[in-house]
């Protein structure tokens, strides 16, 4: 059935509801009736009353009330101002206050670390500590890689098989 066969005017819907109850539809236009009945919006007492007897679902209209649209709008808003609002504080926060940059010279930062048992002195910490900073750093990113490299191939198999 091409797609400009399911626009009918009611009238139509209407004939062709009255043929199936005279029972002068083949199986054929029968199946075509019902696909149409199931995809339109249209109603009328014979439609209903067809859609009943092929036990197709009335056509569901859900009404959505301006007043609960304009909730769901308010409710995205605020949704989004909160999220605006979050992010704007974490910056500030980040950007205005001192960051940590693991330098020896910020005294509210204290960083200890040892080496074999011994432990290194403030600025052999601070440098070790950035060193292993880099490398969990490269590490995480390497992970990245492979996942993505892994989410790749599993693709290409999807679309092989749905291909296939």
């Amino acid at each position: 059935m091409k797609a400009d066969e399911l626009y009918m005017t009611i009238e139509e819907l209407d004939e062709l509801c009255r043929l199936y109850m005279d029972c002068n539809l083949s199986v054929l236009e029968e199946k075509e009736l019902e696909y149409i009945l199931s995809q339109t919006t249209l109603t009328s007492p014979s439609i209903k009353q067809v859609r009943s007897l092929m036990r197709i679902p009335a056509f569901n209209h859900q009404y959505v009330s301006p007043r609960k649209d304009k909730f769901r709008l308010w409710k995205y808003i605020s949704g989004i101002a909160a999220s605006l609002a979050v992010i704007f504080s974490a910056g500030y926060y980040l950007f205005s206050s001192k960051s940590p940059d693991l330098s020896y010279s910020d005294s509210s930062v204290y960083i200890t670390a040892y080496n074999r048992g011994e432990k290194l002195s403030d600025k052999a910490a601070v440098a070790a500590t950035n060193i292993a900073m880099e490398k969990a750093d490269s590490l995480m990113n390497l992970a990245l890689l492979t996942e993505r490299e892994y989410m790749l191939k599993a693709n290409d198999i999807i679309n092989e098989t749905n291909s296939n």
